[in-house]
């Protein structure tokens, strides 16, 4: 198994204050409380939990032990059984449950993670084995904000950027992001999250966590599920019914 990247960095996930309001929207794409749900990248739980209330089961995979450890307390605070939610470590590019679900879905940019087509192709391989004959899969990723020229030219800076800044029993926690890197083709960003944290000037820790962020455009998106085998069900640029390629969110809902 790959080193965990987010090892040190997962005790900082939760604080993040700007998460993007979701989770009422894929709640409202269950097909009742029969569904069986398959979330790819649960992490630490954020929409895992909210979900596995509202479906008969969910099944969760993550690649970090770190953030999953974080879900597993979180799971057995809420009282729910293995039942009704199970996480585990899995490649989200290659797994095999012997099972197929009802929703499959992929929150909070996930697949950006993802840096090469072999990558893409082993997810899209993936939810095809999983995913029932009229089930429904959800992938999400961010609209870019500038056209790819300018988007390449503009985009690197060695500037940190304040992203958040909390105050947790007596500690001061910030997050910056930094943009030093980028490669054309295929269009990836690399920024660096650095997370650090405080008692009044003191700076107690820093972890830097480096994320790849794979970058689609709307149509460059919709072309990638479709030629992966899927159809497009429904298309919105965020989770309060935005048009597709309007909004600050590509979320694609698809089937087989």
């Amino acid at each position: 198994m790959s080193i965990d990247l987010r090892a040190e960095a997962a005790r900082y996930y939760d604080l993040n204050p700007n998460t993007i309001e979701d989770i009422p929207f894929y709640i409202d794409r269950l097909s009742g409380p029969d569904a069986s749900v398959l979330e790819l990248g649960c992490g630490t739980g954020r929409v895992s939990l909210p979900l596995a209330e509202k479906c008969r089961f969910l099944h969760g995979l993550d690649l970090s032990e770190a953030m999953l450890a974080l879900c597993r307390q979180k799971i057995e605070s809420a009282g729910l059984g293995r039942d009704r939610i199970i996480v585990q470590q899995a490649d989200i590019t290659d797994y095999d449950l012997n099972k197929v679900f009802d929703l499959i879905i992929a929150p909070f940019r996930v697949i950006q993670n993802l840096e090469t087509d072999k990558q893409l192709d082993g997810l899209c391989s993936c939810i095809r084995n999983h995913l029932a004959d009229s089930g429904r899969c959800i992938l999400n990723v961010f609209h870019p904000y500038l056209p790819r020229n300018e988007l390449l030219r503009a985009w690197a800076t060695n500037e940190e950027r304040l992203a958040w800044d909390v105050e947790r029993g007596g500690e001061r926690m910030t997050c910056h992001d930094v943009r030093r890197r980028l490669v054309a083709n295929p269009l990836v960003l690399y920024p660096e999250l650095i997370y650090r944290r405080w008692r009044e000037e003191e700076m107690l820790e820093e972890v830097v966590l480096p994320i790849p962020m794979r970058v689609f455009y709307p149509d460059e998106f919709l072309d990638l599920i479709r030629s992966a085998g899927f159809t497009i069900a429904g298309s919105w640029g965020g989770y309060a019914g935005e048009a597709y390629g309007k909004g600050k969110e590509l979320v694609v809902e698809s089937s087989l």
